[in-house]
C-alpha cells in the first residue's frame, strides 16, 4: 500500500472512504466476452469495500476520484479471479476502524462465506439502456 505514489499521502490526510454495496462483479479470466459472475457475502447481506478518495482540478473544475483496495484472493475467489479480490468490510467496527485509523490489518482477504451467481449474458446485453449513457 505504501509503494503506491499517491496512497501514503491520502492515508496521512485521512482520505479513506467506504463503498456500500451488496455485490460486485468479476469477469472470468478465461475468455473475453463471457458473462460476469456476481459475488455476494453470505445471505447476500450488504457490506463495504475499503477505499481512498482524492480531489483534483481539471480545466478549472474540481474533480473527485476514488479507488478500492484489493488483496490476494480467498479460496472462494481463486477459481474466479486468481490474482485479487476487493477488501470487504462487513462489520460496523471494521468500517469505523478503516475510516478513523486506516488500520492496514483490515486489508486482507475476506474470511466469511461467499456465494455467486453466474449472469446469463454480458452486462451490455442485460442492461442496454445503461450503455446508452456513455
Amino acid at each position: 500500500m505504501h509503494n503506491k505514489k499517491l496512497w501514503p499521502d491520502l492515508l496521512k490526510k485521512g482520505q479513506r472512504c467506504l463503498f456500500p454495496v451488496n455485490s460486485f462483479y468479476e469477469w472470468p479470466t478465461k475468455g473475453k466476452g463471457l458473462p460476469p459472475v456476481e459475488i455476494f457475502v453470505e445471505n447476500r447481506n450488504p457490506y463495504a469495500l475499503a477505499g481512498l478518495w482524492s480531489r483534483y482540478f481539471e480545466n478549472g473544475e474540481t474533480r473527485y476520484s476514488f479507488t478500492t483496495f484489493t488483496t490476494e484472493p480467498n479460496e472462494f475467489m481463486k477459481p474466479i479471479h486468481p490474482k485479487s479480490m476487493p477488501v470487504i468490510l462487513t462489520t460496523l467496527d471494521e468500517q469505523k476502524l478503516w475510516l478513523t485509523e486506516g488500520d492496514e490489518q483490515l486489508l486482507r482477504p475476506y474470511e466469511g462465506k461467499m456465494e455467486s451467481t453466474e449472469l446469463p449474458d454480458t452486462l451490455e446485453h442485460l442492461h442496454p439502456e445503461e450503455n446508452q449513457k456513455f
